[in-house]
């Protein structure tokens, strides 16, 4: 990426700057010992425009870091100590610092006029580097794009503001907003989903979160998506659809339908009512006015990768100022690299939209597919590792403590009261093993296994998708092969280090308990000192998994009741709650009282109260 400065600017005009204000706050810090407090958190060596000046703040800098006094006296010594006396125009130069200041009272003012000059000179550099980039034609445009917006970014997030409140200032704010809550007249500190169970557990969809809504096909999960996004907007939320699937003209019908409750078939085909009071056509006109001022948009360009849904978000939320973003679906995203395996597509993809939420700050809700796991269990109620493209380790694969040396079964590992977190040995992307948290392991079903030996003696069971890391990237064992290298763990002399074993077999044994593991930032781990994989659900601030005894069950009593699961709640409790899927509009809704004492009949909820234990989507809350 090209580097923005303000040496970077042509030579043939003066970029915005101001001596004078910089002379003045450089004296002011000189002459009053709590001048540097107010402005040290506002300004940068590099936000002055004279390299002098720079120099002279920079030592300023220094010297209040070390709790020294800050005269000209203290100045200049370390300055002559660091040979740099001369370079900032000598002694007499700082004496003339002071000696044109009358007064400190506007320093924090003259602090703030400087930043926003760099910022404007940081601007024209940027534009210059980004001319550079363009005329660069054999660059990938997405790429030059990526870049050019990158600098853009990195400048507008170095405006600084003062954060720090008075925590007096905010306790009546506080008990109001927590009164208001209390009696429910107040606003979820996230995004409503329009459903006030939901809402209850989530307490909307948060600031910077990931939340996947997962299922397997036909199950309702892109119209719950968007009746959260229609819900969302008309509470005023600007909120943008990538729809890689659907085209915008679905898409559209289906908010409609959903908005009006006309038969979706009837607007797609005509058949539409003209008379009586509320005919359909009156009921469709009052929902298209009122989906007008919907701020509501949609992209529905197919085959997008997570750099392009990046680049058009940013524009996006430059443009509308949204709150919300929804992607349907993950599995849609095509990856950038296009010869990486499967696990290490997913792996980009699902970091980049988490990466995607946290610098937009906002909530991404994204759409994902569901293994066929599901449908082999019965009855086939989704699971946390339904929706992982990872696989699972049988419960005597053993992992080494970074501290310790000490080795532990993952299910003794799992079994714990408290998931306390334990350092292990991870492969980083430079390929480096360093140590990070092992926050979580955690059961994940019964699985066919397979035992996979190596060369070297050393050997490890697992499920068939599970990923091991060979020199081509991440690759699943049942795409593995005789002969193949994988890399694998090695303590020489006290110093870890990765090599590489040969697999000479891998046998089919049996259906067995398997665990799996969530290590921080890598995404992988160590066991039977061989590099594996773990769950890439971790990427996901909250997880939704929608079951539907329906459709597994011809003679069920309860048709069209979804159960929403909430598997994970990193901040907060998991737990379920049941909606009313209305095929006729493809539109979810709360249950309304005589419903749910229907339900309540013949009805056996998924989670029993107040006990998620031995359920594997009862894993949260996480306080990581």
């Amino acid at each position: 990426m090209a580097n923005t400065s303000s040496n970077s600017l042509p030579l043939d005009r003066l970029p915005p700057q101001n001596i004078d204000l910089e002379e003045s706050v450089l004296g002011a810090l000189m002459l009053d010992k709590n001048v540097i407090i107010e402005i040290a958190d506002l300004l940068e060596p590099e936000d002055f425009y004279r390299k002098s000046h720079q120099i002279i703040y920079e030592l300023i800098l220094e010297l209040f870091n070390n709790h020294e006094p800050i005269d000209i006296l203290t100045l200049s010594n370390k300055l002559r100590e660091k040979k740099l006396l001369e370079e900032i125009g000598g002694a007499s130069y700082l004496t003339s610092l002071i000696n044109k200041l009358p007064t400190t009272y506007h320093t924090e003012e003259y602090a703030k006029l400087i930043h926003k000059k760099r910022i404007l000179r940081d601007l024209i550099a940027a534009s210059y580097d980004i001319s550079r980039l363009a005329n660069n034609e054999e660059e990938n445009i997405d790429d030059v794009l990526d870049q050019a917006e990158q600098l853009i970014f990195q400048i507008a997030k170095k405006k600084t503001e003062q954060n720090f409140v008075q925590i007096k200032d905010e306790l009546s704010k506080a008990f109001e907003r927590i009164e208001m809550l209390q009696e429910g007249k107040g606003k979820l500190r996230g995004v409503t989903t329009g459903f006030k169970s939901l809402d209850n557990i989530l307490g909307g969809l948060q600031k910077s979160d990931m939340i996947v809504l997962g299922a397997r096909p036909s199950l309702g999960k892109t119209a719950l998506v968007l009746d959260i996004a229609r819900n969302a907007a008309m509470k005023g939320v600007g909120v943008g659809i990538f729809s890689l699937e659907m085209s915008k003209d679905q898409l559209v019908d289906r908010l409609i339908s959903a908005e009006s409750t006309v038969d979706l078939w009837k607007i797609r085909t005509g058949y539409l009512s003209s008379s009586g009071e509320m005919n359909d056509f009156v009921l469709l006109n009052d929902a298209i006015s009122r989906l007008a001022e919907a701020p509501i948009y949609i992209d529905d360009t197919p085959g997008l990768t997570s750099l392009q849904i990046r680049t058009k978000a940013r524009r996006l939320l430059a443009e509308a100022d949204i709150g919300l973003l929804v992607i349907d679906y993950l599995q849609m995203i095509m990856p950038m690299n296009t010869y990486a395996g499967s696990v290490q597509q997913y792996t980009e993809i699902s970091r980049a939209v988490k990466s995607l939420a946290r610098e937009l700050e906002i909530p991404i809700l994204v759409v994902s597919q569901l293994s066929r796991n599901v449908e082999q269990r019965t009855p086939p109620i989704p699971k946390l590792s339904d929706l992982r493209e990872t696989g699972c380790l049988a419960f005597d694969s053993l992992i080494m403590r970074a501290d310790t040396d000490e080795v532990v079964k993952i299910k003794d590992l799992a079994d714990r009261q408290e998931q306390v977190e334990i350092p292990v040995y991870t492969l980083d992307d430079n390929w480096k093993l360093v140590v990070k948290p092992l926050i979580k392991a955690f059961y994940s079903g019964k699985k066919m296994v397979y035992e996979l030996s190596l060369k070297s003696g050393r050997t490890i069971k697992a499920s068939a998708n599970h990923p091991f890391r060979t020199l081509d990237g991440w690759v699943r064992l049942d795409e593995l092969k005789t002969g193949d290298r994988l890399a694998v763990f090695n303590k020489n002399l006290n110093s870890p280090e990765i090599i590489w074993d040969e697999i000479v077999s891998i046998v089919s044994l049996r259906m067995e308990d398997v665990y799996d593991v969530t290590v921080q930032d890598t995404h992988n781990f160590i066991a039977n000192d061989i590099i594996v994989h773990n769950s890439i659900e971790q990427d996901s601030d909250v997880v939704m998994l929608i079951y539907r005894e329906d459709k597994y069950k011809k003679d069920s009593p309860n048709p069209n009741i979804a159960e929403i699961l909430i598997s994970k709640h990193r901040n907060g409790p998991v737990g379920q709650v049941q909606l009313y899927f209305n095929p006729e509009i493809t539109s979810f809704r709360e249950l309304d009282k005589n419903m749910t004492e229907e339900i309540e009949e013949g009805y056996t909820p998924l989670i029993p109260p107040d006990n998620t234990e031995n359920n594997d989507f009862g894993e949260g809350f996480e306080e990581n």
